[in-house]
């Protein structure tokens, strides 16, 4: 994977080739937005129709330390459950399932059933799932009930956010590295040459890229770069 270094300094300079150096609109930072938006944008258009989750656009929280909960807090809970909470950084614009690819214990084995809020009253009541742990998602908050009522006190979450570096930022006791612009950066290279092709179109109306490059010159000049 390309780092996000890497997808900036080679658009800036795609687009040097035909436009002045001093346009306000080729600074880094503004470049950097530009890549974090179009990414969720393709990641939403490549996969709201189903198709199989990239490994590479999913980012491990690390082991998150759950909040015990009053019932009252959420209209979801039953009373007499074991319920806590922790808050999570924006997920992508898909169906939630899809997002999450993984919650469950600290072991980062034993997974916990994702359900919708809606459902999960009537599923505590049912007479083999009514026991089982299963977490469900309101707002930003993953909610975790127990029907074991064992004392869980950390969960792991994996999944698609829509800021990758927030993500990574989420708490200092997490175990996970912060995210930096040297790191790869969690978006599929097959996808980078759709990256630039709608940055270059949509912010600049540019439809042929300057000097005859072509879309995926970003792509190729990454992997010479690293060679």
């Amino acid at each position: 994977m390309a780092t996000f270094n890497e997808l900036k300094f080679n658009i800036i300079n795609i687009l040097r080739g035909g436009i002045s150096s001093d346009d306000d609109r080729l600074n880094e930072r503004q470049v950097g937005f530009w890549i974090t938006y179009y990414r969720s944008a393709l990641i939403y258009q490549y996969y709201k129709d189903g198709r199989p989750i990239d490994k590479q656009l999913v980012q491990d929280l690390g082991t998150l330390k759950l909040e015990s909960i009053d019932a009252a807090d959420s209209t979801k809970v039953v009373f007499g459950t074991n319920a806590k909470r922790v808050k999570i950084p924006k997920l992508m614009d898909l169906p939630k399932s899809k997002c999450l690819t993984f919650v469950g214990l600290a072991d980062k084995i034993t997974p916990i059933i994702i359900k919708d809020a809606e459902t999960v009253m009537y599923s505590n009541h049912q007479k083999f799932s009514g026991t089982m742990r299963k977490a469900y998602i309101i707002e930003d908050y993953i909610y975790v009930t127990d029907g074991i009522n064992e004392d869980i006190k950390f969960i792991n979450v994996r999944g698609l956010f829509k800021d990758p570096f927030a993500a990574t930022r989420i708490s200092d006791e997490c175990g996970v590295d912060c995210l930096t612009e040297d790191d790869e950066y969690p978006f599929p290279e097959f996808m980078i040459p759709d990256l630039v092709k709608s940055i270059l179109t949509s912010e600049f109306n540019i439809i042929k890229l300057p000097n005859d490059e072509r879309n995926d010159s970003v792509g190729e000049k990454i992997q010479n770069n690293k060679q």
